[in-house]
């Protein structure tokens, strides 16, 4: 009877592969909200996904160093907002350096969690954390949504693929023709944007 073959330890993945690979995911847009030392913070993400439905429970990741990750370890809570491509601006603004996210966007406070919520989105989840995970660069926190609201005056998602925000359009006999060109996240310089 003849040993297996020892499996070999693969090479490791470039980020240029990796980042080149992964850009070809289509997300949509969402603004992570929360609050640090009494101020409200909050930056644009991609990095969101359902856990649940049964406790319902959402997942999010965020650099360690952000003051949002600051704001959701101090608090304990989280608010996302799903944008829709009318919010391209909004999506704008909280991917950028600027010091105040917030000027000039109307927001109020969320009463059971005290996190800021975006006046303006096509939806939103108000989130406790259960669980974070420190992942290299990146915390992971997963939140059990304690409150949650749809607006369906704007039902047409932003989304983010192959460095650009695009538009949702029905599915068609071209593939190049289902996902609308929305602007180019690079053409603004948008940090942590690199994929």
């Amino acid at each position: 009877m003849s040993q297996p073959e020892p499996k070999k330890t693969p090479e490791p993945i470039s980020p240029e592969l990796f980042r080149n690979v992964i850009r070809h995911l289509a997300s949509g847009v969402t603004v992570i909200t929360s609050t640090s030392k009494g101020t409200p913070v909050g930056l644009t993400a991609t990095a969101v996904c359902s856990v649940s439905a049964r406790p319902p429970m959402i997942l999010i990741s965020l650099t360690t160093t952000s003051n949002t990750a600051q704001g959701v370890q101090e608090t304990g809570a989280f608010a996302v907002h799903l944008l829709s491509h009318a919010a391209k601006p909004c999506a704008e603004q909280f991917a950028s350096t600027s010091k105040d996210h917030f000027e000039g966007i109307a927001w109020h406070s969320d009463e059971a969690a005290g996190v800021p919520i975006l006046n303006e989105s096509l939806g939103h989840f108000v989130c406790t954390v259960e669980q974070s995970f420190a992942i290299t660069d990146h915390i992971l926190f997963v939140g059990r949504v304690v409150a949650c609201e749809l607006n369906d005056k704007e039902p047409h998602p932003l989304l983010y693929f192959d460095r650009n925000y695009r538009k949702l359009s029905p599915a068609s006999e071209s593939p190049a023709n289902n996902l609308e060109p929305w602007g180019s996240a690079k053409d603004i310089g948008l940090p942590g944007w690199g994929w």
